[in-house]
């Protein structure tokens, strides 16, 4: 669909339509993440369509890539959860707006809790005036002390990050403070500001191409402290402990789609197509019944086979593990079988030792 400047009340219409032809892939990507609800996101969506001047502007795929998107992160656009947000962003390949759904970064210190791997998990701003107070010792026993001076007055807290604006700007660092399952210390990374520059600058919006006469813009320039706290976070993931549940890859799905919306303002999205072939297809109904049948047959629960997949149903089991599920339960209906036939064994010389001792034989006796 060509991208027209529309009024704005027939370009809600076409937006609203839009957020609900990508129902069916919506719907696809969640039935594998299973986190939001449809009808809900489109409300959303089409609030924040309705609120935001320069969405109604984007290209109408990309809001339909952004819904596909959040049900792959599995972050929801309810306001006050603050898990993710829909970003216009300018394509520099024309002279357009994408829409983006980027995740908060409270949306990333949820799906981190989510993996298990953390179980709390802290991210500040460190202005000028905290400086004395502010302490980190890194190493084999990390330790970082900060008073944050809340009551100070609102210029001694202000964060501007373009050029020019230095004498404004009192951030001077930023760090996030993760506890990891099993680990007696914390997680500790801390960003100066020349790193965190470092990473606002690979923004196109913020730090638009030589030559452009674009002004920053986008969401390091208005909000900067929710970007930084957020920057810190993906800094720090990097750093935690791998792992291969679902979970997990929902963090780094969020982060990828953040990595490359904020880098090159959609030139290399992560397209809904893309994403839903490497989730993977979920296993079919004849398959789910094969499942079932051999769970039956051994006296086994089928919660018990989906939740190691960290699923909450058979029907949302990729179809890749299918082939490993049915040689472990035809392995353990093997061995089922196997203790079965050893039962009976048993309790056949069982009762054969009962018999025997409720009727003895006679004593016989022996010629000398």
């Amino acid at each position: 669909m060509a991208n027209k400047i529309l009024p704005e009340a027939q370009a809600r219409e076409v937006m609203a339509g839009i957020i609900q032809d990508s129902k069916r892939r919506f719907t696809v990507q969640n039935q594998k993440v299973g986190m939001l609800e449809f009808a809900a996101e489109a409300r959303y969506a089409l609030e924040a369509v309705c609120k935001n001047k320069l969405l109604l502007k984007c290209d109408p795929e990309t809001l339909k890539d952004s819904m596909v998107h959040l049900a792959a992160m599995g972050l929801s656009l309810n306001p006050a959860a603050q898990q993710a947000a829909l970003i216009p962003r300018r394509n520099t390949k024309g002279d357009k707006f994408d829409c983006t759904a980027s995740p908060m970064y409270r949306g990333l210190m949820k799906l981190a809790t989510d993996t298990g791997l953390v179980t709390n998990i802290t991210a500040e701003i460190v202005f000028e005036c905290e400086e004395d107070s502010f302490d980190v010792d890194l190493g084999s026993q990390p330790f970082l002390k900060h008073k944050p001076k809340i009551f100070v007055a609102k210029e001694e807290r202000f964060i501007d990050l373009r050029n020019g604006h230095e004498k404004e700007n009192r951030l001077i660092g930023c760090y996030c403070v993760a506890h990891l399952r099993d680990s007696e210390y914390p997680h500790i990374t801390v960003m100066d500001l020349q790193e965190t520059m470092a990473i606002a600058n690979a923004s196109d919006a913020f730090s638009p191409r030589p030559g452009s006469n674009r002004k920053p813009s986008g969401p390091w320039v208005y909000w900067a402290g929710e970007m930084v706290k957020k920057a810190v976070i993906r800094r720090a993931s990097k750093q935690w402990p791998l792992s291969d549940n679902s979970k997990y890859a929902q963090l780094l799905t969020a982060i990828d789609i953040d990595n490359r919306a904020e880098a090159n303002e959609m030139h290399a999205e992560v397209r809904s197509e893309q994403i839903e072939a490497d989730m993977g297809e979920t296993i079919s109904e004849e398959q789910v019944a094969q499942i079932k049948d051999l769970c039956s047959t051994q006296e086994l629960e089928p919660d018990t086979v989906f939740l190691n997949y960290s699923v909450n149903s058979l029907s949302k089991i990729k179809k890749k593990f299918f082939d490993e599920i049915e040689e472990k339960l035809l392995d353990r209906q093997r061995r089922f079988n196997n203790a079965a036939k050893d039962k009976d064994v048993e309790t056949q010389l069982q009762d054969q030792r009962d018999v025997s001792e409720e009727y003895p034989p006679e004593d016989t006796q022996q010629d000398l």
